[in-house]
Formats: C-alpha cells, sequence, structure tokens
C-alpha cells in the first residue's frame, strides 16, 4: 500500500479509536494559491481554515485561529520563574538567535539567557516536580489574578518566548482569549502536560479556538485527501487520556458548485461556468507579474 494510503488509513484509525466527532462540510474546490488549497464561498474563494470559520461564524460562535503558538506564549509566559530558575543545579546561560529579527528579515544578535541542560525532556519534570507543583499551585487563582499574571510576566518572559518562538504579537492576543474561555484548571493542566516533556508535546495543536460565551472547543481541519500528521495524532492521543479538552475534526468533503448554500445540479452548465470563471480570476490573481495570459484555465 503506498505510503500516503497508510498514512490515511492511520487518520482514519486514530478518529475511530478515540471516538472523535467529525463534521463533514461539502465545499467547492476551486485551485491552489501555492501549497494553499482555495474553495468556493459564494462569489469569493478562501482557505479550508476560513470556510470552517465562516461556518462556525454563522452558527453564532466566535473564530480564532490557534495552531501551537499561542499555546507556546502561554507555557513561557506561566512557566518561566521554574524554567529560568537561577537556583537549579543544572541552569546554565545559553546564546540563541534573536527570532523577532529573523521574522523581520534584519541581522540577527545572539541572546543569552539561562536554561536548564534537560528542559524539555521528561527526566527535567520528574526532577523539578517539587517545585513545578508549587508554583502552579500558587498560579491557580482566579481568572483576574491569571489575566493580572500573564500581563506582567510578559516582559520577565521575553528571553523564554523568544527562544520559544512564542514572541509574536498576534499569538500573544489569541492566549489572552484562551485565558478567557478556558476555565483555570483546565488552563493549569495545560502548563502541567507541557512541562511534563515540553520537546514532545508542543506541537500537533489544533488550528482553530471555537468559542460562545462559556463554551468552546479546539477544531482541527483537514480538506479531502489530507492526513492527520504525526504530532497531531500524539496531541490527539495526549488530549484523549490526559487533557479532555473539547476538540472536533472538520473534514471538507469535495462537491459541485455550491451559491448561497444551494447545490446546483452536476450537469448545471451554468454552475460549472461559474467554477471555471472563479478559478480562472484565482489563477490571474497569483499568476507572476509579466506573465503571458494562459488562456482558459484547465479544467
Amino acid at each position: 500500500m503506498p505510503k500516503r494510503e497508510n498514512a490515511i488509513t492511520g487518520s482514519r484509525r486514530i478518529i475511530a479509536e478515540y471516538g472523535i466527532e467529525a463534521i463533514p462540510l461539502k465545499a467547492s474546490y476551486v485551485g491552489n494559491a501555492g501549497r494553499r488549497v482555495l474553495i468556493a464561498d459564494g462569489d469569493e474563494s478562501c482557505g479550508v481554515e476560513e470556510y470552517a470559520c465562516r461556518h462556525f461564524n454563522r452558527l453564532g460562535y466566535s473564530t480564532t485561529l490557534l495552531e501551537n503558538g499561542p499555546i507556546h506564549v502561554l507555557f513561557a509566559t506561566y512557566m518561566w520563574p521554574v524554567v529560568q530558575d537561577a537556583s537549579d543545579r543544572r541552569s546554565r546561560i545559553v546564546g540563541f538567535s534573536d527570532r523577532a529579527a529573523y521574522d523581520a528579515r534584519i541581522k540577527r544578535k545572539l541572546i543569552w539567557t539561562r536554561l536548564p541542560t534537560d528542559f524539555g525532556k521528561p527526566e527535567y519534570a520528574a526532577r523539578r516536580v517539587k517545585h513545578i507543583n508549587q508554583h502552579i499551585a500558587v498560579l491557580a487563582a482566579e481568572r483576574e489574578e491569571v489575566r493580572r499574571v500573564f500581563d506582567q510576566w510578559l516582559g520577565p518572559s521575553s528571553d523564554l518566548r523568544n527562544y520559544l518562538w512564542a514572541h509574536r504579537a498576534e499569538h500573544i492576543q489569541v492566549a489572552r482569549q484562551l485565558i478567557d474561555v478556558m476555565p483555570v484548571d483546565t488552563l493549569m493542566e495545560v502548563l502541567r502536560y507541557l512541562i511534563e516533556h515540553y520537546w514532545g508535546r508542543y506541537a500537533g495543536w489544533p488550528d482553530l479556538l471555537v468559542h460562545r460565551e462559556k463554551e468552546f472547543t479546539l477544531v482541527e481541519v483537514k480538506s479531502a485527501g489530507d492526513k492527520l500528521r504525526a504530532a497531531q495524532q500524539e496531541w490527539i492521543r495526549g488530549n484523549h487520556e490526559r487533557l479532555h479538552l473539547p476538540f472536533k475534526l472538520v473534514e471538507i468533503v469535495p462537491q459541485p458548485f455550491v451559491r448561497s448554500g444551494l447545490p446546483s445540479p452536476p450537469n448545471n452548465c451554468d454552475a460549472q461556468g461559474r467554477v471555471r470563471k472563479l478559478r480562472q480570476a484565482i489563477q490571474k490573481r497569483n499568476a507572476p507579474k509579466g506573465a503571458a495570459s494562459a488562456g482558459h484555465a484547465p479544467r
């Protein structure tokens, strides 16, 4: 069996094994923008994550792109006093390239900061279990206090956040949203889960945060034929066995062109013509400047 088919079969097995709720959303695929799949939404085109966001927005939910970055922000901001504890006998000064300078495409400087030699490994958590438990017990206060501590520690945690690629403003903003919608006990469990094996658990977090009032769900979005990566499968296992965060999978299912929420008949020439025009417009928009006209887009 080809490797891709094995991967897809593995994804299905994970979904079935852990009873993941899969939400099928029908959509018309109209093209690609580089590596990004584009699908039709009325007379517009958008990516699969945006399409899922629009679906939940129409149901009255707020949606935010999540993935790994905001989780790293929460971890670094709340856990820096433990991770960078100068009294830790395995702590030492290390240098790393400035991530913000990398983002800005400017000359990178070295940032020097304190890190334990075994950071991110299960051995670190076992060795520091007493300090970790004490720290999280103090953190587990009322939500207002948890918010205040986050804002207060953004500055002191800047080196650790930079080291963990948790420095971007947009990720900090989403981290604040997580603080607002997650129960404090849940947030503390996420911190504990990460520090027990950071390098084994920092990746694979879902695409979207979907929330309304006190209700929230994490959502992974997959296009047709897409598979769950190894890190995503590990996250699903860890969530099922440990975190128990509400989680759903959205699968974008191909269908004939859709307009105003009503599927056109498969042989409807007018619908097919609109799909071709939309594909041509997308390809023209994404074509390199100065490129010769390609005539009709391939069907």
